[in-house]
């Protein structure tokens, strides 16, 4: 490098050649520095590639050669396989320093970096007809990467992912469009633009999240260390955000915006043109036509309207906004032909309502003075805008709803609607409500009855078993086994006498003495219910952890399942088992299911098990009332009770129940 001096004028002193030794020793670093360093790049368009010509190219080389030039170097270009080879150069000296490269941990450990120069996020893409909608779709399946890149460590993040290496990323497109792998994993930016580049974006897409974001810089070898502060003094004052931005868009590209489509142009003129015409059109078919057009409108709804209203089943009156009937529909005339002539005669509103009142109406206690101050409440609540209902009686026995109201701004309306056969049905739930009543009552008391005055002589015969016993003792006189085996069965006899008065007292009253209904979960009473029922050895009663609300009586929903999972344990017919609570969804219903794994119930059984005193087994005590009991409860709330077994295979009783949720909804509606 040639270096001017300036031209001295005088004889050059001692300070003199100091200063000018100085100056000469500060440019001879700069000559050196000169000299062309190696930089070893890698075939990954468009950070780095060779192109037609044979040399190096791409948005990587691109900002190198600034930066080299910057710091007063001539950049090398030595071609690389892949970034494990370049690594290679760098240790045994064949390349001074990289292009961009990822700075891993493992990296770092065999050479030097710059400082951070951007980032490369890594993406897993894949064919748009794969199904594959995120990351974490691609677990166990085969994955294409760049030996030795970066996109090898993101891609072991993919749970069980097997990896497929090849040398070069264009080598990635091929095998992917050819389902050879599943994905590859590779620098987003850099495969989004050799997708377009080669045609085939709209087949593949980027699956979401990316995997990882990673840092490059340039790498130097260990041998220049020295390189460092001038390389990063270089890349600030070289790579301004503007010169990145402009070498980005160069080699990555970017989207194209919509103005800058032709397509954009062609449909805003067509649009322009078209509302110009169409605007100008419409102001001289709209000056002309606009009152015959909302005319016709008008006559058309008002056709609508009438025609609509001579088809409903009730009788229609429209008022003005005076009160005065304007029309009235076919439905009017059948019910109410009398008051015909006075709605042709435009009566008003408050006349109508007075004179039906008074003529065809059956009001208890009214006189004629309290009618007209009740027409006179009820037009005062009309004009205020509220909905008057009520029911009313004819004298014929024909019962009405009648509703008066405002309809819109000028308009009212009175609707009365024949309710009689509702009304009549309404009046029998009640009577047939009342009368159930009386009866449940009567039963409850029977019960009571019957069960006190049975529990007495069945409570004296065990203890008049044990005086006998102990008078016999004490005379000392000995009786014949059989004698003692009679005097244990007559106390077995009398205990399930007992047991049977009790269950028949329980089943009466089952559904009668049923409490309130609420909702609750039903898992906090099946925990109460497991408190109570000790299974026998050998035997596992399992429960759910969750279940939906219903809606019952909670107690009598206790005694239901306690009775249920009772019979499944004493019926199982094997030395061990297993009984099994669960439920599920249906329309509104829960379904509770008990089964167990025991001997089944035979299918010509299981259409009389919920029958009164019916015993399947002579084995086992009981009284045969306990299904029934739980079928009649639960028919109660509502629900209803079935079986399924399989004679070997154990059998599963299910209820349904009203889910509590939907049906709180109903009873706040």
């Amino acid at each position: 490098m040639d270096i001017d001096m300036p031209r001295v004028q005088h004889k050059l002193g001692f300070t003199d050649l100091l200063v000018a030794l100085s100056t000469a020793l500060w440019f001879i670093p700069t000559y050196i520095a000169a000299e062309p360093l190696k930089v070893a790049y890698t075939e990954f368009p468009p950070y780095s590639f060779t192109n037609e010509a044979g040399a190096a190219d791409g948005f990587s080389i691109d900002v190198i050669r600034r930066v080299l030039e910057t710091a007063g170097h001539q950049p090398e270009f030595v071609h690389s396989t892949n970034p494990g080879h370049t690594l290679e150069l760098l240790s045994s000296g064949g390349a001074d320093l990289s292009t961009f490269m990822v700075t891993t941990p493992a990296r770092l450990e065999e050479v030097l970096a710059t400082q951070e120069v951007g980032s490369i996020k890594l993406a897993a893409f894949t064919l748009r007809t794969s199904g594959f909608a995120r990351s974490e779709d691609l677990a166990g399946k085969r994955i294409g990467v760049v030996k030795g890149s970066a996109s090898t460590s993101a891609a072991r993040m993919i749970p069980f992912a097997e990896i497929v290496e090849f040398q070069q990323t264009d080598d990635l497109i091929v095998p992917l469009l050819l389902g050879e792998v599943d994905a590859v994993v590779s620098g987003q930016e850099a495969f989004t633009a050799r997708l377009r580049e080669a045609n085939v974006f709209g087949k593949i897409i980027t699956l979401e999240p990316s995997l990882v974001s990673m840092p490059y810089a340039i790498l130097v070898s260990e041998t220049h260390a020295d390189l460092l502060l001038n390389l990063n003094q270089a890349l600030d004052r070289s790579l301004s955000p503007a010169t990145i931005k402009a070498l980005r868009e160069s080699w990555f590209g970017r989207d194209t915006y919509l103005y800058e489509k032709p397509a954009f142009w062609f449909v805003a003129i067509a649009i322009a043109l078209f509302t110009a015409v169409t605007g100008y059109l419409g102001v001289r078919v709209l000056r002309y036509k606009r009152e015959a057009a909302r005319a016709l409108r008008a006559n058309q709804a008002n056709d609508l309207l009438v025609n609509a209203l001579d088809e409903l089943n009730a009788a229609i009156v429209i008022y003005d906004q005076n009160m005065r009937a304007v029309h009235r529909n076919a439905g009017f005339a059948k019910s109410f032909p009398r008051l015909v002539p006075q709605v042709d005669a435009g009566a008003t509103m408050a006349d109508l309502i007075g004179v039906s009142y008074k003529a065809a109406v059956v009001e208890f206690g009214v006189n004629d003075k309290s009618i007209d101050e009740f027409v006179s409440d009820v037009i005062a609540s009309v004009e205020a805008g509220m909905d008057n209902r009520r029911l009313v009686k004819a004298k014929n026995g024909l019962v009405y709803e009648a509703r008066d109201f405002r309809l819109g701004a000028d308009h009212y309306a009175s609707i009365r609607v024949d309710v009689t056969a509702q009304a009549a049905l309404q009046e029998t739930i009640v009577q047939q409500a009342e009368e159930l009543k009386l009866v449940n009552a009567r039963l409850e008391s029977f019960a009571a009855i019957a069960a006190h005055d049975l529990r007495s002589p069945l409570s004296r015969i065990a203890p008049l078993v044990e005086f006998i016993i102990e008078d016999l003792d004490e005379a000392k006189i000995q009786v014949p086994q059989q004698v003692e085996e009679y005097l244990g069965l007559l106390t077995q006899q009398a205990d399930a006498m007992s047991t049977l008065v009790e269950d028949l007292l329980t089943y009466a009253s089952a559904g009668t003495q049923n409490g309130r209904p609420e909702s609750f979960d039903p898992c906090d009473r099946l925990a109460n219910v497991l408190k109570i029922i000790e299974p026998p050895e050998g035997f596992t009663i399992k429960t759910p952890q969750a279940m939906p609300q219903i809606f019952a009586d909670p107690i009598a929903f206790e005694t239901v399942m306690r009775n249920l999972i009772s019979n499944a344990l004493k019926h199982h017919g094997k030395g061990v088992g297993t009984v099994e609570v669960f439920a599920t969804e249906n329309l509104g219903h829960v379904q509770i299911h008990v089964s167990d794994d025991g001997v089944g119930i035979p299918e010509k059984y299981q259409n009389t098990v919920f029958e009164p005193f019916k015993r399947l087994s002579s084995t086992v005590s009981g009284s045969g009332l306990g299904l029934a009991f739980v079928q009649k409860t639960v028919e109660s709330w509502g629900g209803s009770i079935s079986l399924s077994s399989s004679p070997g295979e154990g059998c599963t009783f299910s209820i349904t129940v009203p889910r509590g949720q939907q049906v709180e909804h109903i009873l706040a509606s």
